[in-house]
């Protein structure tokens, strides 16, 4: 069985207590697993690129509000072993030593429930090693949601860069919180009051939960600064862009005047990803915003600061 879950215009209550409004849930179920994620709504079609060049998007999309953490990963990984292994974190830390080819394949699978089909076509010659990435044939994000109903992806610089640093008002700010003063990294034992997740001036020897890794963007994604590398669809060279930084670097990784690449194949342990969306034509079953509630609940059950 397949199918996916939406709730529409919602409020979400997240970890903390944290009430997001417009977020949109989906639960999305392909044969005995089931995936819960957090999305935000990206709107402002056609807004202008920033000075940097980058963050203009044609079309509305959803972000997801959250770095994909291992507990989802665990949960596809249980009934297809084609997505990649295990990686490293736990619970709802981000997972983390993932490849892009491995985060194509998880978006793969939420979209279809296969690894193998979706927006990304895994049977091109060399697949999975360092030269087939610039042979990796995509499908266009809103030709693939007019296929498939929903489709799940990695999401492109420019998406990932207006989620970050974008704001509805037209205003790019320098940091993915919101602002454009330099934000509070992790400098002490016990430290709740955070910005973003890296170390400051101690390093911090692993990343934070999803669901507690700062401040959120004026889209009001969570963690797009910090925590964990995340993966850009976008083509650099042969290699892939990320964005975002992690928890053992400082904040000027966190600018948006920063972008990084790496292969492709590459499993960093500091590096995972985010989930973005485009659905057409996805009607929420009644009964669906509890069963979102309940689930973000789990999560937030098992919220926990790390240790030092």
């Amino acid at each position: 069985m397949s199918r996916t879950l939406r709730v529409l215009a919602a409020t979400v209550v997240v970890a903390g207590g944290l009430a997001v409004s417009g977020a949109r849930g989906d639960i999305i179920t392909h044969g005995a697993a089931t995936v819960t994620m957090a999305f935000v709504d990206i709107g402002s079609a056609g807004n202008a690129a920033d000075n940097t060049g980058y963050g203009s998007v044609g079309y509305d999309y959803r972000m997801g509000t959250y770095e994909v953490s291992a507990d989802q990963w665990a949960a596809v990984l249980a009934v297809d072993s084609g997505v990649g292994d295990a990686g490293v974190g736990s619970g709802s830390q981000p997972t983390a030593a993932t490849s892009w080819y491995e985060a194509a394949k998880f978006c793969n699978w939420l979209t279809t429930g296969n690894t193998a089909s979706g927006v990304y076509d895994t049977s091109a010659s060399g697949w999975g090693s360092p030269n087939a990435g610039a042979f990796t044939a995509i499908m266009d994000h809103q030709a693939a949601a007019a296929l498939y109903g929903t489709a799940y992806f990695i999401p492109t610089q420019n998406e990932w860069y207006k989620a970050a640093y974008y704001s509805a008002t037209g205003v790019y700010y320098d940091y993915p919180t919101g602002s454009d003063s330099v934000p509070d990294g992790i400098d002490s034992f016990g430290d709740s009051t955070f910005d973003a997740v890296f170390a400051d001036p101690f390093i911090q020897d692993q990343p934070n939960a999803v669901t507690s890794a700062g401040d959120l963007s004026p889209f009001l994604t969570m963690g797009q600064g910090g925590n964990v590398w995340e993966w850009n669809e976008t083509r650099i060279g042969l290699d892939r862009g990320r964005r975002g930084a992690t928890f053992n670097y400082d904040s000027s990784f966190l600018l948006a005047t920063f972008r990084d690449s790496d292969s492709p194949e590459n499993e960093a342990y500091d590096g995972g990803f985010r989930v973005a969306s485009i659905s057409i034509g996805v009607v929420p079953e009644p009964g669906s915003l509890g069963l979102l509630l309940l689930g973000l609940a789990g999560l937030a059950t098992r919220r926990k600061r790390v240790s030092r």
